[in-house]
């Protein structure tokens, strides 16, 4: 009998220790997690409100990307009958000293990015998702060489798609 309960155990073990591994990374954002309706996507320029219209392009491209690559089953279009229009507006971007050395040189800077963000479904005539604020900083060391458009805009705005990711993707 102490066998028996012994080898139910260690199968109980293995079955929980399989179903986790399967498990794992299963969790993704797919055409399947969207409502069946909205098969088209209108993304809109990015408003500029900061007069920067190189980081606004970069935005840009960077959702149409997240788009692209998460939401694989929604055709990206530049049409006003797409079943929804994903709008975004670059209202400020700061590029600030963060960390000084003893001479009090700057050794790292600090960007900031923020926006605001309308995922709008045509077909259901609601909002899917809205955040008049969003921000995500990236920060670049130039003491290593780096530069503010290479690396601080480029970190902040990936940690911008993975907000929107987050926050408009999920909510569908």
């Amino acid at each position: 009998m102490l066998k028996s309960s012994k080898c139910f155990r260690l199968c109980s073990i293995g079955l929980l220790v399989l179903c986790a591994i399967i498990l794992s990374g299963c969790y993704s954002f797919t055409a399947s997690t969207l409502p069946s309706h909205i098969k088209t996507v209108n993304i809109h320029e990015v408003e500029d409100k900061t007069l920067d219209p190189v980081l606004a392009n970069d935005i840009y491209t960077a959702v149409v990307d997240m788009f692209k690559k998460n939401a694989g089953g929604v055709r990206v279009v530049k049409s006003d009958e797409a079943n929804a229009d994903f709008n975004i507006s670059l209202l400020s971007y700061t590029n600030k000293p963060m960390d000084y050395n003893s001479n009090s040189d700057v050794e790292s800077y600090r960007v900031t990015i923020r926006v605001s963000v309308k995922f709008y479904d045509n077909v259901k005539n609601r909002i899917i998702y809205e955040s008049k604020s969003l921000s995500a900083e990236g920060t670049y060391d130039v003491q290593a060489n780096e530069t503010e458009d290479r690396h601080g805009q480029a970190r902040a705005i990936e940690k911008l798609q993975d907000l929107i990711i987050t926050n408009a993707l999920a909510k569908w």
